[in-house]
């Protein structure tokens, strides 16, 4: 079963397990809207993270799980009680997406959640592996895309080491159809730590039309969020990520990528082409 299985990575994971020939169940909110993203070969069920009562039918004869929690105030509650949910009902292994660093010394709001539901995975004595993936790359479509020519971010000179959504949904697919990745822990990066005025410069290279970096003073970015409709809770979290990416905390490299599927990790300049058509209307 995949969780979060309409988002960027969940429908790629999907995808990936049914292309190697695994039964999958995508659990969704809404099945008929779902249906247009996924081909028949691929079960729907109705799931909410928010209404347990979905928990045992979208669960019913799985044996793994990707579990994508959701971004919400209450994430550890929701996410816990779906592990223990998972356990009742016989699931065998889980496989987590999580966050880089939640098990350093920077504390963080999201990276606390994530460490104390990876803290009841152990404890609940099902098989599991976790992924810490760094920043999407796919950031720059969804949630700070170019606006007006710039890309606005309270990042100063601060870099990391941006990883393509498509590169965890790898990692994951082959983690769940292959063995050895028990109590494994996976730190998902690409090839290079970058700054925001090289993603501007690599963007404007693929898109053929120039991008420049608005380095944005802390407050003007958290206030331009909570304008947006941002709720405080979120916007607070987003701002303590990037504040940590502004220190340069992320931007180391690893090889987990590539130990995983035995290709290397999609670098930025890739990522940009692939999408340039998006970057070319921004």
């Amino acid at each position: 079963m995949v969780t979060g299985a309409t988002g960027t990575v969940g429908r790629d994971v999907a995808k990936l397990l049914s292309k190697k020939g695994a039964p999958v169940r995508a659990g969704v909110r809404d099945q008929a809207k779902a249906r247009k993203q996924f081909g028949p070969e691929i079960a729907l069920a109705t799931f909410d993270f928010e209404d347990d009562s979905s928990f045992a039918g979208a669960l019913d004869g799985v044996g793994k799980v990707f579990l994508l929690p959701p971004l919400l105030p209450n994430q550890v509650e929701v996410t816990n009680a779906f592990v223990d949910a998972a356990r009742r009902a016989g699931v065998r292994c889980i496989v987590k997406l999580s966050a880089i660093g939640v098990d350093g010394e920077i504390q963080f709001t999201v990276g606390k959640w994530h460490a104390a539901n990876e803290q009841h995975i152990r404890k609940s004595g099902l098989a599991f592996t976790f992924l810490r993936p760094n920043s999407f790359m796919q950031n720059f479509i969804t949630y700070f895309p170019p606006r007006d020519g710039a890309i606005y971010l309270p990042w100063g000179n601060g870099t990391a080491s941006f990883v393509d959504t498509r590169n965890i949904a790898s990692v994951a697919a082959e983690v769940m159809t292959s063995h050895g990745h028990e109590e494994k822990i996976y730190t998902l990066t690409g090839p290079a730590a970058l700054g925001i005025a090289d993603v501007a410069r690599i963007l404007s290279e693929a898109a053929g039309r120039e991008f420049k970096y608005v380095d944005v003073p802390e407050e003007a970015a958290r206030d331009g969020m909570l304008q947006a409709g941002v709720p405080k809770w979120q916007a607070d979290a987003l701002m303590e990520l990037h504040a940590i990416n502004k220190q340069n905390r992320w931007s180391a490299v690893t090889s987990d990528i590539e130990k995983v599927t035995g290709n290397p990790p999609t670098d930025f300049a890739q990522f940009a082409r692939n999408h340039a058509d998006k970057f070319r209307a921004s």
